[in-house]
């Protein structure tokens, strides 16, 4: 009994422990992924909207070295639907005045230009950012990790051309911490794997 109660003290500990890296889901109200009807403002109604979403890696969030790395992505040939025209901007916006799923119908200001750079894709059929690091400053984790933050891309008409296309964004994402396993759900698992053993 005492070995039981020794392993699963040292499970709970283990658990709380807070852990370097966070995963993100991109949401919003209109669905998973980057999504016009995501978006908090009318959209063009003349054209098929376009779709994105997490690739590669994905999205995630180093709280020791307070890196952000991004890896997302729209287009056919990623596996989306093509986007209007040629992104003209990309950006993380924040922070919105409330996190979580109340964050999703807030919009808020450019927080961080994601448009520049190698990492930088604006093509509307293979575009996106590709393996983009950003060192966060504490105003800015405290953004993303209270769920205020939204990546956002933008389809503005082109210098000389009077038609403006989505010039507030064309698909946007919320992003949202991926849930670890519960602490509770850890310290069964590690009891009854124990109790297991015990039998053999």
């Amino acid at each position: 009994m005492k070995t039981i109660l020794i392993a699963a003290t040292t499970l709970l500990l283990a658990s709380t422990a807070h852990s370097a890296i966070i995963y993100f889901d991109i949401l919003g109200k209109g669905g998973a992924g980057m999504l016009s009807t995501n978006e908090n403002h009318a959209m063009n109604v003349n054209f098929i909207p376009g779709m994105g979403g997490e690739m590669g890696a994905g999205i995630f969030f180093d709280d020791v070295t307070k890196v952000l790395t991004l890896n997302f992505g729209w287009g056919s040939a990623n596996g989306f639907m093509d986007l209007s025209k040629e992104a003209s901007a990309g950006h993380i916006h924040g922070p919105t005045a409330s996190g979580g799923v109340g964050s999703f119908t807030q919009n808020a200001g450019v927080m961080i230009g994601l448009d520049s750079g190698p990492t930088w894709n604006p093509s509307a059929t293979n575009g996106g950012v590709f393996n983009r690091t950003v060192t966060l400053n504490a105003t800015q984790e405290a953004a993303l990790l209270d769920g205020k933050t939204y990546l956002n891309i933008h389809t503005n008409s082109t210098p000389g051309n009077a038609t403006s296309i989505n010039p507030a964004g064309e698909i946007r994402g919320n992003l949202v911490i991926v849930p670890e396993p519960s602490q509770a759900l850890l310290s069964l698992l590690g009891l009854v794997m124990l109790g297991a053993r015990r039998k053999r």
